[in-house]
C-alpha cells in the first residue's frame, strides 16, 4: 500500500547492480531468500502514475505491489521514505536508481 510505514528496504539486484555486502545467518530467519538494501545505491521498480519521478525526489511505497512512488504528500511519508531517486522516470513504471536512506 501507499506511505507502508512497516517497509524495511528495498529488494536488491536488479538492472546489474548486485549486493556489495550480504548480512545474514544461515539456518535462522536472518537467512532471507532476497538481498534487501538499507543503504546503498540500488534499482528500483517504480510507478510514475501518482506524478513524474525526477532525481532528488524522495520516494515511499506505491498503490503497485513491489513499486515505489514519488512522495506526494510529505505528512503521510514521515517513516515511509524509502530513499531518493537517482534518475528519472516521466511516466509509466520503470526501474529507478535510487539511493537508498530509510527514514
Amino acid at each position: 500500500q501507499a506511505y507502508d510505514r512497516t517497509v524495511a528496504g528495498i529488494v536488491s539486484g536488479a538492472g546489474g547492480i548486485k549486493p556489495g555486502m550480504l548480512m545474514g545467518q544461515a539456518g535462522t530467519m536472518a537467512n532471507g531468500d532476497h538481498p534487501v538494501a538499507l543503504t546503498g545505491r540500488v534499482y528500483c521498480w517504480c510507478d510514475a502514475s501518482t506524478g513524474a519521478i525526477e532525481p532528488g525526489d524522495l520516494l515511499t511505497t506505491s498503490n503497485v505491489p513491489g513499486h515505489a512512488a514519488k512522495v506526494t504528500d510529505s505528512e503521510k511519508a514521515h517513516g515511509a521514505i524509502l530513499g531518493k531517486a537517482m534518475t528519472a522516470l516521466p511516466e509509466g513504471r520503470g526501474l529507478v536508481l535510487v539511493l537508498v536512506a530509510l527514514h
